[in-house]
């Protein structure tokens, strides 16, 4: 197996799993057994400068010539589909039939028509349980494929590099414990993301919404008038947000419901909130709080609890006063005979919020897809290919 590959595979055998409502830094301290690993890898490929901090983070210097370039990618997986005992198996050349990946589960090309790119080529897919984790464990292993590109091959003249691996991306807070100075670097990228023709530079502006309902609980032969179901309150809410603006109808933004826990007595929801216009995002958020009060006025002993917290803003402005890493990225692609695809990701990267915080930081691929679910893929041919970009843009 290639040793590239064979390093991805043994990260995403990591369960990293973040936790959303945990409320520590990192949200699960199984994130810090990956970092942990990843400390001592990087020390093994010759960068003295590694370590992690009381957050999980991982920093790691190595020295060059000229300007220093970051790079970034996020070590916890999603929250959608476990983590937990991930089996990756590596389907080559695949012919563009059913990849079945167990009794229940299979992709296919009447479900996922843009892999129709990818027959031919040689996949790494999940067994149907799990999660694969190549979001974002591929860009980690992309990042340390060049590091150890640059050990074995000390004639190769390269940038200073800068290099980070974060925790809690996946909750929107992998930036919140993050240090420009321990980053210390001119400019960034993240690997983070899909096709490795993309130079991701505008994203999502992205908020959580949090609901609690508590309704009133008594028998239900004695509810005639006073019995309110929070199960029901909460799907009568959910019912009144507009349902032409959900991942399965919108292009330019949504809303999307990641949980429901509760009973008939007490119930939370949590949707997550996103659209490329600030004003569009700022527009449903007073819808929302109208539901809430229509709602109240509807079922006054009813208490309908509604928070709205920030996560990150859209990338763009901030990428169009440094172009720096933007024009690097392009070259790079263009040298290696890629044309390049200036992407709007329908999400958002910790670079988001990097390039609001001062550090200019565009998102590049890894050549994986279908993220969040167990239907991920990685192709290990545009992995690779990342791998040789990277190397192509820190080049000196």
């Amino acid at each position: 197996m290639d040793k590239n590959i064979e390093r991805f595979i043994r990260y995403a055998k990591i369960d990293t799993q973040a936790d959303e409502n945990a409320g520590i830094t990192p949200s699960t301290e199984k994130q810090k057994n990956l970092s942990r690993l990843l400390v001592k890898e990087l020390k093994e490929l010759g960068l003295e400068v590694a370590y992690m901090d009381e957050y999980g983070i991982v920093y790691a210097h190595l020295n060059g010539e000229g300007d220093v370039i970051g790079l970034n990618s996020h070590v916890d997986t999603a929250l959608e589909v476990t983590d937990t005992n991930v089996n990756p198996r590596i389907v080559t050349k695949w012919d563009g039939k059913d990849i079945i990946l167990n009794d229940q589960y299979k992709i296919s090309l009447n479900q996922f028509p843009h892999m129709e790119q990818f027959v031919g080529k040689d996949l790494v897919v999940t067994d149907g349980n799990t999660l694969l984790g190549a979001d974002d464990k591929a860009g980690i292993a992309i990042i340390m494929a060049v590091l150890d590109y640059i050990k074995e091959h000390p004639d190769f003249k390269h940038h200073p590099l800068a290099i980070a691996f974060t925790v809690d991306e996946e909750i929107g807070e992998g930036p919140k414990h993050f240090s420009l100075e321990k980053m210390g670097a001119d400019y960034a990228f993240t690997i983070d993301g899909g096709d490795v023709h993309s130079i991701d530079i505008e994203n999502f502006n992205a908020q959580q919404l949090r609901v609690k309902i508590d309704g009133v609980s008594v028998h239900p032969g004695e509810g005639k008038n006073t019995l309110i179901n929070a199960l029901q309150l909460q799907a009568e809410f959910i019912g009144m947000l507009p349902q032409k603006e959900t991942p399965y109808y919108a292009d330019e933004g949504y809303w999307h419901l990641t949980s429901v826990n509760g009973t008939s007595e007490q119930v939370e929801f949590v949707a997550i909130l996103r659209n490329f216009s600030r004003k569009a995002l700022e527009e449903l958020d007073t819808k929302i709080y109208k539901i809430r009060d229509e709602l109240a006025a509807k079922y006054p002993k009813a208490t309908i609890k509604v928070e709205i917290s920030e996560q990150y803003e859209n990338m763009k402005p901030y990428v169009d006063k440094d172009p720096r890493p933007v024009k690097k990225a392009e070259a790079a692609l263009r040298k290696l005979g890629i044309e390049p695809k200036f992407e709007r990701i329908k999400g958002g990267t910790d670079g988001a919020t990097f390039s609001k915080m001062g550090l200019v930081t565009p998102n590049l691929g890894t050549g994986s897809g279908n993220h969040h679910g167990r239907f991920e893929y990685l192709c290990i041919q545009d992995f690779n290919k990342m791998i040789e970009i990277v190397l192509e843009i820190i080049k000196r």
